[in-house]
């Protein structure tokens, strides 16, 4: 059984080999390739050697271009900070005031910016490797998009004293979305849609409602409609107030950050999605292999029995993550993971750490 089988197979609830393993990979792959962003982020063919580099160090299940938070927003007038060996992101934002929504222009995902880097990066990673592993790309999520057009900050405040100035915001983001998901489908090639919307967690349950999962609604509609087969979900934080209204949206995994219980998730969730998650970053980064293994154990016996799950990440694996901690999670979903799909038992079996 080869990775894009396993995933097809677990998220159907069928039999698998061993868990399926999707750490978040982003800027870690050409920070590890030692090869500067200030390169990779323009380069499509670069992009996706350091990423398949990645993938064949670690043997992992999934791959996806490199994108982050100013991929679109800049092309719209805010300011990305794109660095050698940093994490990328936006500085200065397009809209400083209510007349400044009016200049913004929805940008041409095949032509502007760092856009058509992304959709050929995925181009090519179909070519390569399609086949045998999943294939995804990242989008912010309409809120999130927003949010650095205005400043996280500031919209948080609109929230609450200029909800019309968000709202006008959130559907040109919304559209600017639709245009660039659309491309990366259809121009693309890619099926497999993530969607990352770190802002709804800042704000109260029925705030979230009304700024983001409503447009995150109307964009996965276009999304599928486009031919997008699967829709990931990332919000970071506790996001268990989330899961259900996310399923019923159209979200088909639902990434999960550390502080979720994953049995709690897949009990709310009851075989509507697969859930993915949630080996700490902070520990990925600081901490040792076998704390990582155990970690992912610990995960695997949570959620792992009837499918429907994959271990990952709780969010994007930092730039100076050992390789050897990601090599232990990968370890873990094949090694323990496979028996404790086996037998249904695990504690026993933490001496594959190993």
């Amino acid at each position: 059984m080869n990775s894009l089988e396993r995933l097809i197979s677990s998220a159907n609830g069928e039999p698998i080999d061993c868990v399926p393993v999707a750490p978040s990979i982003g800027h870690y792959a050409a920070f590890r390739a030692r090869e500067p962003m200030t390169k990779v982020a323009y380069d499509p063919e670069l992009m996706a050697r350091v990423v398949l580099e990645s993938l064949e160090r670690h043997n992992y299940d999934t791959c996806c271009p490199i994108t982050d938070y100013g991929v679109g927003t800049e092309n719209m007038g805010s300011t990305s900070v794109i660095r050698d060996w940093e994490q990328t992101f936006v500085s200065e934002f397009a809209v400083q005031s209510k007349v400044d929504i009016a200049g913004l222009k929805i940008p041409d995902p095949l032509k502007d910016g760092r856009m058509p880097v992304a959709i050929e990066c995925g181009q090519i990673l179909l070519d390569k490797v399609g086949e045998q592993v999943g294939v995804s790309c990242g989008i912010s999520g309409p809120l999130s998009f927003a949010a650095n057009l205005r400043g996280p900050q500031q919209i948080l405040e609109d929230i609450l004293l200029d909800p019309v100035l968000v709202h006008e915001l959130l559907k040109i983001s919304q559209e600017a979305l639709k245009s660039f998901g659309e491309a990366l489908i259809i121009h693309g090639g890619i099926t497999t849609i993530s969607i990352y919307e770190p802002m709804a967690t800042l704000i109260s349950t029925p705030q979230a409602e009304e700024f983001s999962f409503v447009y995150m609604e109307s964009l996965i509609k276009k999304l599928k409609e486009s031919g997008a087969f699967t829709i990931l979900l990332h919000i970071c934080g506790d996001t268990t107030r989330f899961l259900d209204r996310a399923v019923g949206i159209g979200v088909n995994i639902l990434s999960l950050d550390r502080d979720v219980d994953l049995a709690k998730a897949k009990e709310i969730v009851a075989g509507r999605a697969t859930i993915s998650g949630n080996v700490a970053t902070q520990n990925l980064f600081c901490g040792s292999s076998d704390e990582i293994y155990a970690e992912s154990c610990r995960c695997i016996e949570s959620a792992a029995l009837g499918g429907r799950y994959a271990l990952g990440s709780s969010c994007e694996v930092p730039l100076e993550t050992r390789e050897e901690n990601i090599d232990a999670m990968v370890r873990a979903a094949r090694k323990f993971g496979a028996e404790f799909l086996q037998t249904g038992r695990g504690k026993e079996l933490k001496e594959f750490s190993h």
